[in-house]
């Protein structure tokens, strides 16, 4: 048998994640078609689900947030206020393992990314510069989103009847629009007379192409992840370090599907996690020292990395690093 680095941390990651995928295109599976109940539609988790799939149960919640700004200014925004706090309460407890553990687009990268190991083509990896440099792009996202959608709203500005072409500006530029909308097509669940946009065309065919080459790109500019990453830093859910046995081996960087260099770099910090991790457990999974990270809950330790030992039934479904 082969030798195999960690705990299990993949293969129930996929079982989640296969399991948000099935939530989200559920009639597809032969579900009932729940999702088209007004009252179930205005619920929304972090960023498992889609407003453009019809018979999605839930909503995104970057979705609510534009639709709040721009048509909340008669109620105060008290909408947004609400969608808010119910986020940041779902991020105090889980932090950013929404992104990998439920995200449907972390899916489909990963299989990208599966896709093009199978065929022998290696990934384009990005320099330093670059990471730092597209660091800060889901903030900027973020920002310009509200600096978007908040005037239109205003009635004082005269905007109200750009609504209809400058609403929900990020949705516009998603390649979710475009993923599932397509993805729905292929079910049979949506006629292909269905018009799609230039633009989610086009940012499709990016998100496929950037994702196939670049681990997790989509990811890296995400920005529900950088909403998500303002508050993560308080959550239960966290990546605990024991420096004393971290020997420096730099496994931890070398694997992390996002290239976050905190866990590798910081020697004095207990949570290492950081803005940019999505707690996915890759790191913890093949660091090779015993108990040196672990993913953890409040006091709780769910996971904690262990010294190399045998491949079991689980361990056949892990992919091995380096391919």
């Amino acid at each position: 048998m082969d030798r195999f680095k960690g705990s299990i941390i993949r293969p129930w990651r996929l079982l989640f994640q296969f399991l948000g995928v099935a939530f989200l295109l559920g009639q597809s599976f032969g579900l009932p078609p729940f999702g088209t109940s007004p009252m179930l539609r205005t619920l929304f988790l972090p960023n498992a689900s889609c407003r453009y799939v019809d018979t999605a149960p839930t909503s995104c919640f970057y979705y609510q947030f534009q639709d709040g700004m721009t048509s909340g200014a008669s109620t105060y925004y008290v909408d947004v206020i609400v969608v808010l706090l119910i986020i940041v309460l779902m991020v105090l407890v889980l932090g950013r393992i929404w992104c990998s553990w439920l995200c449907p687009f972390g899916l489909v990268q990963e299989g990208l990314a599966y896709l093009r190991e199978n065929l022998n083509i290696r990934p384009y990896r990005l320099k330093w510069a670059h990471r730092e440099l597209l660091r800060p792009v889901k903030y900027v996202i973020l920002f310009l989103t509200v600096l978007l959608s908040l005037p239109i709203g205003l009635s004082g500005l005269g905007l109200l009847g750009c609504q209809s072409t400058l609403a929900l500006p990020f949705c516009q530029v998603c390649p979710a629009k475009g993923f599932f909308t397509v993805s729905e097509q292929l079910l049979g669940l949506e006629p292909w007379g269905t018009a799609l946009p230039l633009l989610a065309i086009v940012s499709l065919l990016l998100f496929l192409v950037s994702s196939f080459f670049v681990k997790m790109a989509f990811c890296r500019i995400c920005p529900m992840g950088a909403f998500m990453a303002l508050f993560s830093r308080f959550s239960l859910m966290w990546l605990e370090k024991d420096v004393d046995k971290c020997t420096k081996c730099r496994i931890c960087l070398r694997v992390c599907p996002v290239d976050h260099d905190r866990v590798y770099e910081d020697m004095e910090s207990v949570d290492v996690a950081g803005s940019d991790c999505t707690l996915c457990g890759r790191c913890v999974e093949m660091c090779p020292e015993e108990g040196c990270l672990s993913l953890s809950f409040g006091p709780k330790r769910l996971a904690s990395s262990k010294k190399p030992g045998r491949l079991g039934f689980l361990g056949m479904f892990h992919r091995k690093e380096g391919k």
